[in-house]
């Protein structure tokens, strides 16, 4: 879970440095003590999330997935994959060094997607037959949350002749063809937000695991 602890520093420090350089005066030492203490308290609070939530999100996946059901130890997310069986050359996702190091680049996908709840109910989705098209995958990422990175992303990315491990579930990352369907501990989705503006017009409560099926047509550069 280190790479987690560091995304969260990183966000935390992003914004409290907006917040500090109104300042004329900045205490650097009382800033890093604040930086700190806010990532302890989040990570306190996300752990405690996963305690509670980890035994739901096996039980959904081994019941629903069975022998399909994969676990992602370093995410706790679950996952059941089909891979698309003709894909001789896969879309290669690229990285670059960015101010709080390794980062992985955007990408725009077309797809069909859903969105449910754990019993079942489906609270979004695309309109059928007609796939969702994405020109930036971080408008989907906005609205759905950090878990459809996960679902995207390689396990490994070469940045600059570097081999950088990322939280990907996939080893060659989401290709055109395969089909995913993932739940992850809340904080991935929608965290402490309450989602009402779905296409089924159902609300997801905050704190709320959900399960999404990504069924992807197509993938390349941001467009």
């Amino acid at each position: 879970m280190k790479n987690i602890t560091k995304l969260l520093m990183a966000f935390l420090c992003l914004g409290v440095l907006f917040t500090a350089c109104n300042k004329d005066n900045i205490d650097y030492d009382a800033l890093n003590r604040q930086q700190i203490e806010a990532a302890r308290k989040e990570k306190a609070r996300r752990d405690s999330l996963l305690r509670i939530q980890a035994p739901l999100l096996e039980q959904y996946a081994k019941t629903n997935w069975k022998e399909n059901a994969r676990y992602s130890d370093s995410t706790g997310i679950w996952y059941k994959v089909e891979l698309a069986n003709d894909n001789s050359t896969p879309y290669s996702y690229t990285g670059s060094i960015g101010y709080y190091g390794p980062q992985a680049n955007a990408w725009s996908a077309t797809l069909n997607f859903k969105g449910e709840l754990m019993d079942g109910t489906v609270f979004d989705k695309n309109t059928d037959g007609v796939p969702k098209v994405y020109d930036d995958i971080r408008v989907a990422i906005k609205t759905y949350g950090q878990v459809w990175v996960q679902a995207f992303i390689p396990t490994i990315i070469n940045i600059q002749g570097q081999d950088v491990r990322f939280e990907g579930l996939l080893q060659k990352g989401l290709q055109k063809g395969d089909k995913i369907s993932f739940i992850a501990p809340s904080y991935y989705s929608f965290d402490q937000v309450e989602y009402t503006t779905g296409s089924e017009k159902v609300t997801v409560p905050k704190n709320t695991p959900v399960v999404y099926t990504i069924d992807l047509k197509a993938v390349g550069a941001v467009k």
